[in-house]
This record gives C-alpha cells, structure tokens and sequence, in this order.
C-alpha cells in the first residue's frame, strides 16, 4: 500500500491543488470553477437562463480560451524543451508562478480577484495538459468523474469478497487516493478563502515547486 501511495504522490498532490483552487475561487466569486470547465458549461448555461449561479458570465466565458492557452502552452513546451522531464519541470513551475502571482495580486489589489482567477484558470489548463504529455507524472489528476467510479468499483469489491488482481487493485488504490486527494483539497480551499481569501493560493503554489524540485517518473498507468 505504501509503496502504491508512494507512486501517486505526484497526482495526489494535483488533485489536491485542483480541488483547492476550484473550491476557493467557486465560493470566493460565487461560481466559477478555474479547473473543471464542464462545470463552467453548466454555470454559463444557468446564466443564460437568467439562474441567479449564472452571473459571472464574462469569467466563464474567458475561461474556456484561457484554459485552452495553458494547456496549448504546455503542448509547446514539450514540443520545445528536452528532455520531457525538464519541460514537465517547467511547465509545473508555471503553473506555481501563476498561483502566486494571483496571490499577490490579491495582496495588493483586492478589485483584482477576477485577474486572479483566470491566471488560475491558465495554470489548471496547462497542469491539466502536462499530465496527460508526461504519463510518467502519475494518473490523470482531473478526472474526477472516472475516478469516483473506480473508488465505487473498489467499494464494491471489497463488499462482495472479490479477490483483486495486483493490478485491479493498484487501480482501486489510485482511484481511492485521487478522490480523497481532491476533496481534501476542497475542504482546505474552503477554508483558506474563509480566512485569508485569494491569498490562500500560495499553497498550491508552494507545493507545485515541491512537486517540480523532487519530480521523479512515476508508474504511468491509469486506472480503468
């Protein structure tokens, strides 16, 4: 179990940075995912229907080219710098570049939340990118509804006394660890803009240069 857990630290620590920034900005702004842009769909679409959720039509709409250009970004930069994992590198210390950036800004100006949430949007788009340009970063991060259904499998099976292959079981454990990964990332994002606001976007921005400094290849396998 450890050594599984030992694997995936590199997307636990996405998933988590995906689901704290998503949850501070969403209820910093009153509706605006900066890493799940189906949820902007269906936020435009209320908005669109005059649903009082539907209000930062402006910023929802950005956020579609914006997380286009992070993730376009992080295909140039595969495509640029050699090897892939000095562009992975790279393009994770962008990303941390960006989240602080937004911090700062928050610091200084607090009329700039708006900036602030699509350089967060930016960043989510190109780390969303890299991890599919560098399977060896770990398990797609993002997918939280491919994710949740393999944590429902792995419950399933455990409850019917199903023997597990290694691998079924690998893919049960990494299920398992994104879903906590991302909902603990929620929870602290909550937290954070409860307490200090925007400017709670500087731990996910220290820990992508954690993740950048000790960034190792890991087991690329997704889970099914």
């Amino acid at each position: 179990m450890l050594y599984i857990l030992r694997g995936k630290s590199n997307s636990l620590a996405l998933a988590f940075i995906s689901g704290f920034a998503d949850a501070l900005f969403f209820i910093h702004l009153g509706g605006l995912f900066v890493g799940l842009v189906t949820g902007n769909v269906v936020l435009l679409g209320l908005g669109l229907a005059g649903h009082e959720k539907g209000g930062l039509r402006g910023l929802q709409i950005m956020s579609f080219p914006l997380f286009m250009f992070g993730a376009g970004l992080a295909a140039g930069l595969v495509a640029w710098i050699k090897p892939l994992k000095r562009a992975t590198v790279t393009a994770l210390t962008l990303a941390a570049t960006a989240f602080a950036t937004s911090a700062i800004l928050a610091i200084f100006n607090e009329d700039a939340v708006s900036v602030s949430a699509l350089l967060a949007v930016t960043a989510m788009g190109l780390l969303t990118a890299i991890e599919r340009l560098d399977p060896r970063l770990g398990p797609p991060f993002s997918l939280m509804t491919g994710n949740i259904a393999g944590l429902a499998v792995a419950g399933a099976r455990r409850m019917i006394g199903y023997a597990e292959k290694p691998d079924e079981r690998k893919q049960s454990v990494t299920s398992i660890v994104l879903v906590l990964g991302f909902v603990t990332g929620c929870a602290a994002g909550a937290v954070a803009q409860a307490t200090v606001g925007v400017v709670g976007m500087l731990l996910p921005a220290a820990l992508l240069i954690l993740v950048a400094s000790f960034y190792s290849p890991q087991d690329a396998k997704q889970p099914s």
